[in-house]
This record gives C-alpha cells, sequence and structure tokens, in this order.
C-alpha cells in the first residue's frame, strides 16, 4: 500500500499524521474513515460512486414525505414545476461552486476542518448539533422504512408522535439493526448499495406517476373533469390546503427545494463525502439526485398520494408512507418504501457517527456509529419528527446554515483579502470569536425575521447563511487578523494538493456488455412496459392488482442480476 504523499502543512496535525500513518498496513487503512485526516491519493474514488450515491440517496424515503406535504401545503402545478426546477438548479451548483472545491482541496472532514477553524469548543458544540441532526433524520427514515412493513401485519398507521403498537416498535429497531449494519461498513459499500437501488427506485417512482395519472384520469371522468391539467388542479395541487387557505408560492417551494439539503451543501456536511472525490467537478452529479429525487420522485408521489387519498376516501396526511406506497404499486410499492428509508437512514447515520466522534475522539468511529446507532433507533420508535418533517428540516437548515457561510468565507473570501486560513492556529488563539460573532449574528437574523413574519419558515436560511458569510470577515479584521502576501494560501493551510488523476481509459465500457447488467435494464425496462399497460386498458383501478403482480418477478430478477453485475465489478481499480 502506497502511503499518504508527504506534503508539508502549517500544523502539526497533518504532520503527525503522515509521520505516524504512512506505515500503516493495507487492512489497518481499509478500517479507517480518515475522521482526522486527509485523504490519501490511494483512497480517492471515481465519479460512479458519487452518482450512484447521490442518487440512492436523494431517490430516497423522504421523497415519500415530502412530495405528500407538498400536496397538503396548497400549492397549484404550474409554482411547482417551476419552483422545483429553480430550486433544484440552485442546490446542484451549491454543491458544485461551494462544497465540493473546499472538500477537494482540503480532503478534510467537515468536522476536523471546523474544529481547525474554530477551535475545539466552538467546533465539539457544532458538531453536537450537526450530528444529532442527522442521527434525527437517520430516525425518521427508519421509521418510513418500518412503514412498510406495517402495512403487511395490520399494525395501526403511526400518524402521532408516540408509538401506537409494541409491533412498530419491534420494526423499528429490525430496521435499525439492519442500518447501523450497514453503515458499519463504510462509504464505499454506502455508495453500491445505493448504485445497486437507485435505478429501480427512480423507475419506481416514475411507475407510480404513470399508474396515479391514469387512475386520476379515470376518476376525474366520473366527476366530469376530462383533461390532464384539470383532473391535476382538482385532485392533486390545487392550490389551496385541505382548510381552505391559499398555499405556497412559486418562491417558496424553490426556497424549500434549494433549502431543504442545505446542512450538506451550503452547510458543508458533504465535506465529508466529497473530500473521497478524485475531482472537484463531481458535485455536479448531485443532479442524479436533485432532478431525479427532488424533482421527479417529488411530483410523482405527490400523485401518488393525492390518488391514495382518494381511493381511501381520506386525507393524505392521514396516510404513511408505507400504505401509500402498496395502494398504488403493491407489495413492490412496500420494498420501495423500506429501501428508500435505508437509502437515507444510512448514509445519514454515516455523517451522524463522523460529527459525533469528532465530539468524543477517545473513541472510534464505528464505536461511536454503533452507540448513535442504537440511539437513533430507540428515538426512531417516535414518529414525531416524520410527522412534522419540513418544517424539522428548516429549522435544522437555519442551525446549521451560519456555519457553511464561515467555511465557504475561510476558503474563498479570507485569502481573497490577504487572509490566511486557518489563522487561528497560527497565531495560537483557543477560540475564534470572529466565527462565534458570525453564528449568533445568522442565527440572530433568523429569529428576527421569522418572528416578524416577514419571510416563510422555509426561505429564513437564505439570510441566515448571506449574513455570516459577510460577518465573518468583517469581523476577522476588526479582530485585528493579520493580512499576508506572496504566499500560497492554501498549501499553508491545507498542505499540498492530494488529487489523484483519473485513469486514462480508451478501452470500451465493459458493463455494457455484461450479461447481467443488460439483464438489469431489461428488467427496469419490463417494469415500465407493466405499467404502459396498466395506463392503456382504460380501466387502471380494476387492473391494479394485476399490475402489481407483474413487476414483482422483474424486481426480483433485478435486483439478483444488479448485485452479480456489481460483484464482477469487484475487482476493478476503483
Amino acid at each position: 500500500m502506497a502511503s499518504a504523499p508527504n506534503s508539508r502543512s502549517a500544523t502539526l496535525t497533518t504532520q503527525d499524521f503522515q509521520s505516524q500513518h504512512a506505515s500503516r498496513s493495507d487492512s489497518d487503512e481499509d478500517s479507517r474513515e480518515f475522521a482526522r485526516e486527509r485523504v490519501p491519493t490511494t483512497r480517492q474514488l471515481s465519479g460512479k460512486y458519487f452518482l450512484g450515491a447521490y442518487a440512492g440517496e436523494h431517490v430516497a424515503g423522504t421523497e415519500f414525505v415530502i412530495g405528500a406535504s407538498l400536496v397538503a401545503l396548497g400549492v397549484n402545478a404550474g409554482d411547482l414545476l417551476w419552483g422545483l426546477l429553480l430550486g433544484n438548479l440552485l442546490a446542484v451548483l451549491s454543491w458544485a461552486w461551494v462544497c465540493s472545491p473546499v472538500a477537494t482541496r482540503s480532503r478534510m472532514t467537515l468536522y476536523w476542518y471546523l474544529e481547525r477553524l474554530a477551535g475545539k469548543r466552538l467546533s465539539r458544540c457544532y458538531n453536537l448539533i450537526n450530528g444529532i441532526i442527522f442521527a434525527v433524520t437517520a430516525g425518521a427514515m427508519m421509521t418510513v422504512s418500518a412503514s412498510a412493513f406495517r402495512v403487511v401485519t395490520n399494525i395501526e398507521p403511526q400518524t402521532t408522535w408516540y408509538p401506537q403498537s409494541m409491533s412498530f416498535v419491534a420494526l423499528v429497531l429490525f430496521v435499525g439493526a439492519i442500518t447501523v449494519w450497514m453503515t458499519l461498513k463504510g462509504f464505499k459499500l454506502i455508495a453500491n448499495f445505493s448504485t445497486v437501488c437507485s435505478p429501480w427506485m427512480a423507475i419506481m417512482f416514475l411507475v407510480s406517476g404513470i399508474i396515479s395519472i391514469a387512475t386520476l384520469m379515470q376518476i376525474g371522468a366520473l366527476d366530469g373533469v376530462t383533461s390532464l391539467s384539470g383532473v391535476i388542479d382538482t385532485f392533486v395541487w390545487t392550490g389551496s390546503t385541505p382548510e381552505g387557505d391559499p398555499g405556497i408560492s412559486m418562491w417558496v417551494v424553490a426556497a424549500w427545494a434549494w433549502g431543504c439539503n442545505l446542512p450538506m451543501h451550503l452547510g458543508m456536511s458533504d465535506m465529508s463525502i466529497l473530500r473521497f472525490a478524485r475531482k472537484s467537478t463531481y458535485g455536479y452529479f448531485s443532479a442524479a439526485g436533485m432532478f431525479i429525487g427532488h424533482y421527479m420522485a417529488w411530483v410523482c408521489a405527490g400523485l401518488m398520494g393525492a390518488t391514495a387519498a382518494l381511493l381511501a376516501q381520506t386525507q393524505v396526511v392521514d396516510l404513511d408512507s408505507g400504505e401509500v406506497a402498496f395502494r398504488i404499486l403493491g407489495y413492490m410499492g412496500l420494498a420501495a418504501v423500506v429501501i428508500a428509508g435505508w437509502t437515507t437512514s444510512i448514509p445519514s447515520l454515516y455523517r451522524a457517527g463522523l460529527a459525533l466522534q469528532s465530539v468524543f475522539p477517545r473513541y472510534s468511529w464505528s464505536r461511536v456509529t454503533l452507540i448513535t446507532g442504537i440511539l437513533t433507533a430507540l428515538v426512531a420508535c417516535f414518529p414525531f419528527v416524520f410527522t412534522q418533517w419540513l418544517n424539522v428540516l428548516s429549522y435544522f437548515s437555519i442551525l446549521i446554515a451560519p456555519i457553511g457561510a464561515i467555511i465557504a468565507a475561510e476558503h474563498f473570501l479570507l485569502p481573497r483579502l490577504g487572509m490566511r486560513p486557518f489563522w487561528r492556529e497560527q497565531v495560537g488563539q483557543r477560540n475564534n470569536l470572529p466565527a462565534l460573532g458570525a453564528w449568533v449574528i445568522g442565527i440572530g437574523i433568523a429569529v428576527l425575521l421569522g418572528g416578524s413574519g416577514l419571510l416563510h419558515l422555509f426561505t429564513l436560511f437564505l439570510p441566515t447563511w448571506f449574513a455570516a458569510l459577510l460577518a465573518y470577515p468583517a469581523l476577522c479584521r476588526f479582530y485585528g487578523v493579520a493580512r499576508e502576501k506572496n504566499i500560497d494560501f492554501y498549501s499553508s493551510a491545507y498542505g499540498a494538493p492530494m488529487d489523484q488523476a483519473s485513469p486514462v481509459n480508451s478501452a470500451p465500457r465493459k458493463h455494457l456488455r455484461n450479461p447481467w447488467y443488460l439483464l438489469a435494464l431489461g428488467c427496469l425496462v419490463a417494469i415500465l412496459v407493466a405499467a404502459g399497460w396498466a395506463w392503456s386498458t382504460r380501466d387502471t383501478t380494476a387492473h391494479l392488482d394485476t399490475f402489481h403482480s407483474l413487476i414483482v418477478l422483474p424486481t426480483l430478477i433485478y435486483f439478483v442480476a444488479a448485485l452479480l453485475w456489481m460483484r464482477t465489478r469487484r475487482g476493478r481499480s476503483a
């Protein structure tokens, strides 16, 4: 095993890493997640891992919840489609232009970076909050996955803040145990799991939209509504809430689509993922998650939720994800809910483990993650987060936003103003008071604007982030941080670049000739054909059971073929 490059760093931390860890064995290095070390070139990954990871994580359990919630919030169809387009585009650019450049130049986790920037006290406070946020996210998705098992066990829907059945508690703990086990296998297995699941998940969301539209058209015809736009405006995105109040606007939808993943992009948590990327441009691969998951999947989930509510003759807010998916997609819908929950809960628990390991550095990442996973599974037995998911995410974004802005200012703005990143280390200060001040200013502005009612809760992250971005350099100057010239700011702060050139490969793409790959692709096409058949019958409701049966075998074969295809790739270099 080649050791990490012997780059010079301005801090003892990086120097000590290179002197203490260069001689570790292959098996030891494989077990490390580099929680407090720069990722060496030998452990950097190609774009396929990030494409699969983003597509899998964001075509996931939250989509079932958010799609139905947007229906309940009363947005109309035009505002939804344009708002999602704008917001998701801004989210992709936030990953590609802000988070990814910092991650691939520093090769550090957010948590180690913040400790060097702000000192142990502030970073531990933030990391504790961040770890709790991602643990809660993982727990909410465990609840979503368990809702699928609930349907087949005749357990009543869990729509209150507390568990209403001990059987449901047992299901959550079972789902949580699998989540923890897979998380402990590390980032590469998480990415491979997402690579296998994400194509099927995307197809299942698309198919749910096709079946929902066909069913809605049939229901609409009974009420004299025959056009697609008329059906959607009447039954799905009506422009008003179930209580009759006006719905949210396009700008609020755009802000929500941009800000719902703010902890990951502008909040910089995905530095922990993108530090493994060979190139900064891999941040653009987040588009796979944003436009397949946060666009197509939200739209289809909204259609599915509205259709399931009509079939059940109830309100969409009274149905959980498992029941919605079961009514439209049958048992494969339940499988989709379980897998979708895992593709979010596993990477969220991974991030939570990294955050909390920095709070408790005496313990290994795996031990901290195990304990966090156990506690998260216990919390997941109480579905209070799941029932208020959009508001919970918005509050999380407000708390995280200022720290992400401070890191962005440290990397992008301070060098342009002649100030060294990690200046706190150079001058020997124990704490970074300008960082603390910028965080307080950002949160204070959010509290003032939120309390005054001037801005919607979903939009408060914007003034919060930009206020901290501007406040931090200004406070650094006021604090008297020295200005320097004629130095390489990034090399002095991070060490020499640790970039691995992408391998030149002029050979044809072997997976296109791999029979397992072709079989898996054929199964996805078969599922689409089954949905097309159900649409063509013009009596989709009467043929739903047949459609549910038709997609079982292609799904089973797909996962067998996809797993065998992944197995053939293991011997190849990342």
